[in-house]
Parts: C-alpha cells; sequence; structure tokens
C-alpha cells in the first residue's frame, strides 16, 4: 500500500474480501513500530508466493513500500496495480540495479517502511535456502531497525481459503545486527541473524500448530 489516497480506499474496501478468500491470522503486531520521521524501519520476511505482500499490507495498517521484480510493471495495468496502490517500485534483479537501491535507501530515510524478501524469489518450501545481503546493506546505510515477520501454512503452499499465519517479530536494531559501524559492517553475521530469526518464529508457528 502507498499513502496514494485510492490505495488507502481500496485496502480498506478489500480487506473484508481478501479475509474472506485468503484467511489470515496475525501474531506481534506490537512488534511493528509505527513509521515516521524520525524513525528508519525495515520489514523482511519469508518469501512463499507472489501474493506475499498482500498478506503483510493486510495484516496492518501502515503503508509499505516493497522491491519488486521488473517484470511486474511492463504493462499499465501491473504497474498501477503494484507501484500505484501497492507501493511497490521495480528492481532488475541481477544486474545490480543501484537506481532501485538508492530509492530504497530514500524511502527509509525518509521514514517509509521498506518491505523486502531477502530471499530474493518464492521458496515455496519450509527451507529458507541463502539470503541474500541487500536488506543488510540498506539498514547499514540507513541506520534502520529491522522487523523480521513470516508467513505459515501448511505445506508452505498458499491457496485460496487455506488460512496463513503471519507474524511480526521483535525489531532487531542495528547494534544487535553489528552494522553500527558503516565503514565495517557485518553484512554477513547481519544476514544470518536476520534468517535465523525469521527461521525460529517459522518453528514457533509449526510447533503451535501440532
Amino acid at each position: 500500500m502507498s499513502e496514494h489516497p485510492l490505495s488507502r480506499i481500496l485496502v480498506a474496501v478489500l480487506r473484508p474480501l481478501v479475509k474472506v478468500i485468503f484467511p489470515y491470522r496475525v501474531k506481534g503486531l506490537e512488534n511493528l513500530p509505527q513509521a515516521g520521521e524520525d524513525t528508519r524501519l525495515m520489514l523482511c520476511c519469508n518469501h512463499i508466493s507472489n501474493i506475499d505482500p498482500v498478506y503483510l499490507l493486510m495484516g496492518q495498517k501502515q503503508p509499505i513500500y516493497f522491491m519488486a521484480k521488473a517484470e511486474l510493471f511492463r504493462n499499465f495495468f501491473t504497474r498501477w496495480l503494484f507501484g500505484t496502490v501497492m507501493g511497490a517500485f521495480p528492481v532488475e534483479r541481477g544486474k545490480g540495479d543501484m537506481g532501485a537501491v538508492e530509492h530504497a535507501l530514500d524511502l527509509v530515510k525518509n521514514g517509509k517502511i521498506l518491505g523486502i524478501f531477502p530471499q530474493g524469489t518464492c521458496r515455496r518450501t519450509r527451507e529458507l535456502g541463502q539470503a541474500k545481503s541487500g536488506a543488510a546493506l540498506i539498514a547499514c546505510r540507513t541506520g534502520a531497525t529491522v522487523v523480521p515477520a513470516c508467513l505459515v501454512t501448511k505445506g508452505f503452499k498458499v491457496r485460496p481459503f487455506k488460512k496463513v499465519t503471519l507474524v511480526f517479530g521483535k525489531p532487531l536494531t542495528p547494534e544487535e545486527l553489528q552494522l553500527e559501524d558503516a565503514e565495517h559492517p557485518k553484512l554477513r553475521y547481519a544476514t544470518r541473524l536476520l534468517m535465523e530469526r525469521i527461521d525460529g518464529m517459522i518453528e514457533d508457528v509449526l510447533a503451535e500448530q501440532k
């Protein structure tokens, strides 16, 4: 969701419908701080389906700006849907898209919530796989607090009328991520810690469901 007035209206109208067709429950909402000029926030989540941003938007009431693959912006309708309505912006994957990175940095520095899926692509499995260090790099360059999140559903296959659990975890500060030293940031450590936190949250949900 962007801050465009139409976006807010559409989200408010669609939220009840989405919850019927793609039911979800939310835990840990108190862990997501309010965005603002004095707050720098990033939201990092595992990636199990193409509609993950919808769950993250519908599961709380703040605008989130997502990095999304450039292919989604090839025509007018999808560019309007993902850009204007959902607040996403394109990134050319695998090409070192510095324009997208700079836009992400500006968003965070201006008090917007940046949403990133560190895995970089959907993995419809329990295993998180290898995450990329882009989220840690942006957190380092902005001094942002990182809120880990996870999406969990049976078999990790998102389907209509199949409930998904969305969990917001406790925020990780730059100090916890060992990113406070911009000259010598520990990007690998930060990425590993973030994914370990997400993995632990997933395990907690699965244990609760047994």
